[in-house]
């Protein structure tokens, strides 16, 4: 019985604190990151910061585009991506969008970044607006990009959740034998 709440427990440690962020990566590609600035925005020098120490070790293409000299474009964005938000910065990856910047947008942005690197091409949809191109096969090809590391999260998580309740269903299994044979043996 010892063994067995050993193992539960053993087994209960290794995995709820996952967090996994598997995602097959190859950082050959560069990320296309459209950071939208405005002056006198604290957040938006903080984010600028953060994602040039980011960019050290990961490739990216950022552009920098102030809404102060370029507001024209930045409405177009929030048009075509129906934001309704006026809040910057405003960071546009393939057909995702980030708002301002705190922990939880730190986050999403690198599991983003993370998700878009792998990929060898994907629609830039700011590129496809500045063109005054259609953006809705943009937006079906970036489809599931950046949500399917989520979704691969989820899963990791499932597997071994059945994996972890097979191994101490096999193990109580194995304890009950021992002692039956145990017993049989007196």
């Amino acid at each position: 019985m010892k063994k067995l709440l050993f193992m539960f427990f053993l087994l209960m440690f290794l995995c709820f604190p996952i967090k996994s962020n598997a995602v097959v990566t190859n950082s050959s590609y560069s990320v296309k990151l459209n950071v939208f600035l405005k002056n006198d925005c604290k957040d938006c020098e903080q984010e600028k910061d953060w994602l040039e120490e980011y960019r050290k070790e990961s490739f990216m293409d950022i552009e920098y585009i102030n809404i102060d000299d370029n507001n024209e474009l930045y409405d177009k964005i929030k048009k075509a991506l129906s934001i309704k938000s006026n809040k910057t910065p405003l960071v546009i990856i393939g057909s995702n969008y980030f708002i301002g910047f705190d922990n939880n947008v730190k986050e999403e942005l690198t599991n983003a970044i993370k998700s878009y690197e792998g990929i060898e091409s994907y629609c830039d949809t700011v590129s496809k607006i500045r063109k005054n191109e259609d953006i809705k096969d943009c937006i079906k090809q970036n489809k599931g990009i950046y949500n399917q590391q989520k979704k691969i999260s989820i899963f990791i998580k499932v597997i071994i959740a059945i994996v972890s309740i097979c191994l101490i269903i096999g193990a109580g299994l194995i304890i009950k034998k021992k002692k039956l044979l145990s017993r049989l043996h007196r």
